[in-house]
């Protein structure tokens, strides 16, 4: 016998996607054994698999199209029923997982969690192992008693005779793994003592039905106690047991621990009740008119969706005392929460409640299980008597202002994961009642950033001027290095206590009357009397960056090294006006950032920048005027089948004098100046133009052309558009592309924007995903047809496991909402290969083909 053949498992997917399949078979190898897979993803490819072989293992998805994982699972319980079948899938929600393992599938793995398949498959494939045997043997029983034994004391489950007292007669080894006791403690006892209480009690209400019927049970999950006094939860299925006579005499059953199992579902069930409060937060914040609203109605979301007993937001008073501000649930839980109003947090009391300890400590309190709790014990005890069997009281704020306390009836596991969303609840609570505190204060936002109080970008233009009638100045504009990185990595929370650390920081060592303004994102510029040469302003901002860094910021209890780049500028020497003023310490920052200078001078070199600007910027206001605008087109093709299915049209400028100049050039300065209104006008007529010609020749290629952010926000945008095709063709011929970044800038007007254009007869793409700010929630509201894969994902797709992940969890979630899905800048053949392998349905880039002009795109491409 060939010994590897014999070792090889032999796994069947009902899966509709190679590369999820490949992920498994990943995963499978820890097992140490060949593996054989094959794929299907219909009833008939399935039936057929099951007729010419037989597996070892089924793995399955959940949902795939015209097809379920349920309908799956019934065809292999008809055909195989032997076979484990365990769904492998990113969609099971909580009910759905549990339906399927009333029907008979051996477990579910979550997709995002692959690292449980291997001990899933190995269990199943014990269990099925030991049903076939246990099936194999059922003939061999009546012969051999000691044969019988001998497969009993080798299945995972406790297998068990009694008679009608409910006295153990048989009882196999397994219940000692499972309750902790020897057989031998079992036998000859009634083992239901060993129940809970309640569950006990539902045995002897049925059990002498059941007798009287001569009827079994099958699956009744009841929990027992452990010797060690913990909760386990078994699956019990007995028979009758009957005589010669067919007098019932006893049952004989067996009780397999689901106690994992069970766990795991009420975890499901918790996790995806604390991601609806979450979800129902976001709106409580829109419909709350103050503070007070606000924090009730986070508390009765946590009641009615989180399914707690009670919920309190408890606050700290001037006073330094506490006082419960917002509540909802049980009456008698929060009566004795109001007991401790104005009660001293300061120093800690006796049996102190732990909102208090919370609030004092600026730690999380957790209370797991205090249903066992000493009648004496004060405070536990109280809650005891209350019904309250878990508790836990979280801090809110960085500096904590008050504290969330949730009270569930029912001990409660309380894991990182479930904490880590209590943590975003109270985060959420704590941030929108900083939206709506500063909402609340519109004239002073209107003159001061929200995160560090520093006067904005308008407030320092009107105070610079007053300052330059007074005399020279030395201005100087600062960032912080990596701070988007920090943003990005540890969470906006974070960053903003970041900008107020260094706001604070340079306000206090900057002279009293120098000016410190906090203009937007994480540049800070201050303003101060020129007393010298370039030099000696460049030495007091190196000595001042130097006393700010000399000690670590302390943010939210970690220390944060922060590095700076700065630029200097003198006004009005180098520069007039605002503007002039503000254009200059940009384009020298920018160097100062390339270069990795800490403080670099505005210069002569940077001057003739801006006069290179100036100059794009005259000749650009010709450009139109004199026809120096040029379309070109790049090619869009199917990604399986090849075919053309579009193209993006891209604005060339072929300047008179300098031949073409670069798109990174010109078109930030069309943005800068508006001009982009009048040439995005002028993009869509010559596109439109293009398409009405390719219509007349039968040809139904799409045109893709993009919108800056700049034309999006005209108030007469949609009218424009209108009127443009009425003149120049069908609206239906293109596609628009919007940024994602400029999409969330202003989510409410952009979708009416974009429904307004769907309704012109427009296709909607979502372009460079994945690089801005959408959440699911905004991009399902979204009346989109195409998402674009940036090509900074697509750059790293072949050597980055991570970003193939992600690029993966982006088609699905397009494809979930119907979206088509297009990546650009593929340039690698194993670029498209992998896309085409996930499911990406359209493709552009160098690899198949360069922008064009438009001539010889069509005598090229359209050929």
């Amino acid at each position: 016998m060939d010994m590897s053949a014999a070792n090889e498992l032999s796994v069947l997917f009902v899966e509709d996607s190679a590369l999820d399949m490949e992920l498994s078979l990943h995963e499978l190898k820890g097992l140490g054994r060949k593996l054989s897979a094959t794929r299907v993803s219909d009833a008939d490819a399935l039936r057929d698999a099951l007729t010419r072989s037989s597996p070892d293992v089924i793995l399955s998805d959940f949902s795939m199209p015209g097809f379920s994982g349920m309908h799956a699972l019934e065809i292999v319980r008809e055909l195989a029923p032997e076979i484990p079948f365990i769904f492998v899938s990113g969609t099971i929600g909580e009910e759905a997982a549990i339906e399927a393992l009333q029907q008979g599938a051996a477990d579910y793995v979550l997709k995002e969690n692959l690292r449980r398949l291997q001990p899933a498959v190995e269990r199943a494939l014990r269990t099925a192992a030991a049903c076939r045997e246990m099936q194999g043997m059922q003939c061999a029983l009546r012969q051999s008693e000691e044969r019988f034994r001998t497969i009993v004391e080798t299945t995972e489950d406790w297998v068990w005779e009694m008679d009608l007292h409910g006295i153990h007669n048989s009882v196999n080894s397994s219940v000692t793994e499972i309750l902790g006791y020897l057989p031998a403690e079992v036998m000859g006892r009634n083992a239901m003592e060993l129940m809970v209480d309640a569950d006990r009690a539902e045995v002897e209400r049925m059990l002498p039905n059941l007798m009287a019927a001569k009827r079994g049970w099958h699956r009744w999950t009841l929990r027992w106690r452990h010797r060690d006094g913990s909760i386990r939860v078994l699956e019990s299925t007995a028979h009758p047991v009957l005589d010669r006579a067919g007098a019932l005499i006893g049952y004989r059953g067996i009780d397999r621990d689901v106690t994992e199992r069970v766990q795991q579902d009420a975890k499901i069930r918790q996790l995806a009740r604390i991601h609806a409060v979450l979800s129902a937060l976001g709106n409580a914040v829109l419909r709350s008119r103050d503070t007070s609203e606000l924090l009730d109605l986070s508390c009765r979301l946590a009641v009615v969706q989180g399914g707690f007993k009670a919920a309190a937001i408890t606050a700290r008073t001037p006073a330094n005392t506490l006082t419960m501000t917002s509540s909802s649930g049980d009456a008698a839980i929060l009566a004795l929460v109001a007991q401790h109003d104005h009660l001293s947090l300061d120093p800690a009391g006796v049996s102190e409640p732990p909102f208090m300890q919370a609030m004092r400590t600026a730690s999380m309190i957790v209370t797991r299980d205090g249903s066992g709790a000493d009648a004496s014990a004060g405070w536990p005890a109280a809650m005891a008597r209350a019904g309250v069997a878990a508790q836990i009281s979280l801090p809110i704020g960085a500096e904590a202002w008050g504290v969330m306390s949730l009270f569930a009836g029912t001990p409660q596991t309380f894991d990182d994961e479930e904490i880590e969303l209590l943590r975003r609840l109270t985060d959420e609570v704590d941030y929108a009642r900083d939206f709506i505190a500063k909402s609340e204060r519109l004239e002073f936002l209107a003159y001061n950033n929200p995160t560090t109080s520093l006067p904005n970008r308008t407030a320092f233009r009107d105070l610079l001027l007053s300052r330059l009638e007074g005399g020279p100045q030395t201005i100087a504009m600062i960032d912080i290095e990596r701070f988007r990185y920090i943003n990005r990595t540890r969470g906006r929370r974070f960053g903003d206590a970041l900008l107020r650390g260094v706001g604070s920081r340079l306000k206090s060592f900057v002279p009293e009357d120098a000016l410190v303004a906090h203009p937007g994102d994480d540049a800070f510029v201050l303003a101060f009397a020129q007393t010298g040469t370039v030099d000696d302003a460049i030495g007091a901002i190196e000595a001042l960056l130097g006393r700010c860094t000399e000690r670590p910021f302390m943010i939210q209890g970690e220390q944060v090294h922060a590095r700076f780049h700065c630029s200097v500028l003198m006004a009005p020497l180098q520069a007039q006006t605002p503007d002039a003023i503000e254009h200059g310490l940009v384009a020298a920052l920018a160097e100062a950032q390339s270069l990795d200078h800490p403080v670099l001078a505005f210069t002569e070199g940077a001057r003739q920048r801006m006069a290179r600007r100036v100059e794009l910027e005259r000749d650009l206001r010709l450009a139109l005027e004199h026809n120096e605008f040029e379309l070109h087109l790049q090619p869009k093709y199917g990604a399986v089948s090849g075919q053309l299915t579009g193209a993006e049209v891209l604005l060339r400028w072929r300047h008179p004098a300098q031949g073409l100049v670069s798109p990174a050039e010109f078109i930030p300065v069309l943005e800068d100046t508006g001009m982009i209104v009048a040439v995005g006008a002028w993009v869509r007529h010559g596109s439109l133009r293009i398409a009405r010609r390719w219509q007349a020749r039968g040809l139904g290629t799409r045109l893709a052309v993009n919108v800056s952010a700049r034309e999006l926000r005209q108030v007469n945008f949609i009218g424009n558009y209108e009127a443009l095709l009425t003149t120049a063709g069908d609206g239906r011929a293109l596609e628009v592309e919007i940024t994602e970044s400029l999409l969330m800038d202003d989510i409410e007007r952009s979708i009416s924007v974009l429904q307004r254009l769907r309704a012109l007869g427009c296709r909607i793409a979502i372009d460079d995903f994945g690089t801005g700010y959408s959440s699911l929630s905004y991009l399902s509201r979204l009346p989109a047809d195409a998402l674009k894969i940036d090509q900074s994902f697509v750059d790293r797709l072949a050597t980055d496991t991570s970003t193939l992940a992600l690029v993966k969890n982006i088609i699905e979630l397009a494809h979930s909402l119907g979206l088509t899905v297009v990546a650009e800048g593929v340039e690698q053949e194993e670029q498209a290969r992998l896309l085409r392998l996930m499911g990406c349905d359209e493709l552009q880039g160098f690899l198949l083909g360069r922008p064009l002009p438009v001539d010889d795109f069509e005598r090229s491409v359209l050929a």
